[in-house]
């Protein structure tokens, strides 16, 4: 089974290159490593050029400014003008994992056992002492919580995410436009979800993440400008914008307003606590 391996990087030389290095080094041999350039400046792809070789390696080049769902997006496009198996695999992961030599190996054997299915890999922070099972996501109050062990997942997590040739052209592909970071992956296997795909882990594919490479958690700005400014970036896992662009997308339509009113009115309340104590201090 021919796999295809998407890995979106930017300027992180040698933590892509030990990514490739670990690729080289696996034991299922029959794969292509899609490789979106967003715009690096420095070695990152020569580095991976020299562990893959040119046969097994394609270079998609970005702007810079793709983001990660962008980045998804190329990949995508560039795979649905591709011809394929139906059966072919195709696999989207982070260049900052750290990957087993079967890897490949018993991610593929999970798929055959579960070709409509779309498997993430459950991933194992040593240091946070952490495990992603995926989430559980109730949409009608926008709650998310980790999937316990056992647990059916309705999220997942684009780390290392597995599933068919033939689910991935099906899927539509990725919004960035509307979620160009975060939310995209639980945007995206929800609708796998609806599409009538199988989301689920299975501890036979599992890999090494470290969960504090992450964007901005919560609000740390000292001005309400400040505050504007970081709220609406990429990196904000706070984004309103964005939340707001989820709902939309994927809640259930009873649920919208109510929703959209406590993302802006949580906001509007988060504004106010940092313009606060200027007020009193100019008073």
């Amino acid at each position: 089974m021919m796999l295809h391996v998407i890995v979106p990087v930017h300027n992180r030389a040698a933590i892509s290159e030990a990514f490739a290095a670990a690729t080289a080094k696996q034991t299922h041999s029959e794969y292509c490593l899609i490789l979106v350039d967003d715009g690096c400046t420095d070695d990152t792809v020569a580095r991976v050029r020299a562990c893959i070789g040119d046969t097994r390696l394609v270079v998609l080049k970005g702007s810079g400014n793709l983001w990660w769902a962008g980045a998804l997006q190329l990949a995508y496009v560039h795979l649905q003008d591709k011809p394929s198996a139906e059966n072919d695999a195709v696999l989207i992961i982070n260049d900052d994992v750290k990957i087993a030599p079967d890897f490949f190996e018993q991610g593929l054997r999970v798929l055959s056992e579960n070709r409509r299915a779309c498997v993430q890999a459950i991933g194992l922070d040593p240091v946070a002492g952490e495990v992603d099972r995926g989430a559980v996501a109730d949409l009608r109050r926008l709650d998310f919580r980790p999937a316990r062990e056992r647990e059916v997942p309705n999220c997942l997590s684009t780390r290392g995410l597995l599933m068919t040739m033939g689910t991935f052209k099906r899927s539509g592909g990725f919004r960035p436009r509307w979620l160009p970071h975060y939310l995209s992956d639980y945007e995206f296997t929800l609708r796998l979800q609806r599409q009538g795909a199988r989301l689920m882990v299975d501890d036979r594919f599992r890999l090494e993440m470290d969960l504090s490479a992450t964007g901005i958690d919560s609000p740390s700005a000292g001005s309400v400008r400040e505050l504007w400014r970081q709220a609406l970036s990429n990196r904000a896992k706070f984004n309103p914008m964005q939340w707001s662009a989820f709902v939309l997308m994927a809640c259930p339509w009873t649920a919208v307003p109510g929703q959209l009113a406590r993302i802006w009115l949580r906001f509007a309340r988060t504004l106010l606590r940092t313009a606060m104590p200027r007020q009193r201090t100019a008073s």
